[in-house]
């Protein structure tokens, strides 16, 4: 069989089994083709249609307004007489090579009673899985904590909650500062969730969790085939998916230097491009960063690019430590307790001074196992001072109070007249020595001992030495 012999057999096949009904005129209207479903709805046979003018089978046919106009006919409802079926059904001219008119095609779509009615339900069936996809996508992208959860009464905290919301209502970038612990994803969570941009994506990066040879794929994105391995689809990257939303760097101090360059063109020019791609792609977000890495050593070392750091670092937030607020410990762990379903439980007095001597290098972090810890081992709702973890109790906060609170409150002391002169100083150690009386030495072992025993956060002094600079 020829190869145009067999397409038209199998065109004509095609228009045979249809399961919907469907039929030809020529240009003069008559029938030269109907399959069994449209025949079946006119009562006939197919044999009986054929060769018959299509308003003795249809009086009110739209065939022969569509022969006239050359126009097609979509969409359009036809009821057949004597109870027959209403249709949805389309006409169309059609046309040779030469762009003539040679006839019409009418073909029904579906029985609206039932066939449209159960299209109706499965596409509002998918629309409501759309819905419910779509709302576990926005709550798995929003923050999950708002300035609320920043749990804290003292001066410190009040004042970085002040100081955070103030922020929060512009759109610029903000770097977050402070110690492994103390809640800095929180914090930026709440700035998300306080700011106009509230109803976008929170999409929050590790940048000291992702492997080097895999962070500007992930966070990127990649163009298909872009490299060995890649999706063929390619894949988005959560700079875009952050887009209208805010984008959170927690450990920005990791990121890679490569990274760094091709972040700091996408905030210069508010648009990216795909690993292995040449399509710019525009890109609306907020970015908030947080360290707890000194960054202009790193700037100095050649491991942090100086421009970058004032892109991010339009606005500045210090998240105080835990031994700078312990005022707010006894709320911090009523607050843990009754997240943990331990409302009813309670802190002995002696426990809780334990708590308030430790220094608490873990920061709320650290107290928030601790208060797991004691939890898990107390009876009959009271922690004691024996339920709580080992490094609380060590000898000068927790066996001998009398004599631990005396040995914390002089190391307190020391650090904070250290701390002092080292401000005064500019954190020149020499000059500070000299103040205090003792050789450089001696300043250099009593620092090391107070930074072990939770009394002297150099990080911290650094921060308080640059802002100082900054005043004068």
């Amino acid at each position: 069989m020829h190869s145009r012999e067999l397409r038209d057999t199998l065109i004509a096949a095609a228009m045979r089994n249809l399961p919907t009904g469907a039929f030809i005129c020529d240009r003069e209207g008559i029938v030269q083709f109907i399959n069994a479903a449209y025949a079946n709805y006119l009562h006939l046979r197919p044999d009986e249609a054929v060769g018959r003018h299509i308003t003795e089978l249809i009086p009110d046919s739209g065939i022969p307004a569509v022969l006239r106009s050359g126009k097609a006919e979509l969409r359009r409802i036809r009821r057949f007489p004597n109870g027959g079926a209403t249709l949805i059904v389309n006409r169309v001219p059609l046309f040779n090579d030469d762009g003539e008119l040679i006839g019409a095609l009418s073909m029904t779509l579906f029985d609206t009673a039932d066939q449209v009615r159960d299209l109706l339900e499965h596409v509002q069936c998918l629309d409501n899985k759309f819905n419910s996809c779509q709302r576990r996508i926005k709550s798995a992208l929003s923050a999950h904590y708002t300035i609320d959860s920043i749990v804290g009464t003292g001066k410190s905290i009040t004042e970085f909650k002040s100081l955070l919301l103030r922020y929060a209502r512009t759109d610029a970038s903000v770097l977050i500062l402070g110690a492994t612990g103390t809640g800095k994803e929180l914090a930026a969570g709440a700035i998300h969730a306080a700011s106009l941009r509230s109803e976008g994506p929170f999409v929050s990066i590790n940048c000291a969790a992702i492997p080097k040879e895999l962070f500007e794929s992930e966070v990127f994105g990649y163009a298909p085939g872009a490299f060995s391995g890649a999706r063929k689809e390619g894949s988005i990257g959560k700079i875009e998916v952050a887009h209208q939303g805010t984008l959170f760097l927690d450990e920005v101090g990791d990121l890679p230097m490569s990274a760094q360059a091709k972040l700091l063109r996408v905030l210069e020019e508010k648009r990216l491009f795909r690993l292995g791609s040449s399509q710019p792609r525009d890109v609306d977000f907020r970015l908030v960063a947080a360290t707890n890495r000194d960054l202009r050593a790193m700037i100095a070392a050649g491991t942090f690019r100086e421009d970058l750091y004032y892109r991010i670092n339009s606005m500045k937030l210090r998240l105080p430590a835990l031994r700078e607020r312990r005022e707010d410990i006894p709320l911090l762990v009523r607050f843990f307790l009754d997240r943990m379903g331990a409302g009813e439980t309670v802190c002995t007095e002696e426990a809780m001074n334990v708590l308030m001597e430790y220094p608490w290098p873990g920061n709320i972090r650290e107290l928030r196992n601790a208060v797991g810890h004691a939890l898990s081992l107390c009876c009959g709702g009271r922690i004691g001072v024996h339920d709580l973890p080992p490094e609380c109790c060590r000898a000068g906060w927790g066996k001998d109070m009398a004599a631990g609170s005396l040995q914390m409150i002089t190391m307190n002391a020391e650090g904070q007249a250290i701390e002092k002169v080292l401000r005064e100083t500019g954190g020149n150690k020499v000059k500070a020595a000299a103040m205090l009386g003792i050789s450089r030495a001696a300043l250099y072992e009593k620092i090391k001992k107070l930074r072990m025993a939770g009394a002297f956060d150099e990080e911290t002094l650094k921060l308080k030495v640059r802002d100082k600079k900054r005043e004068r």
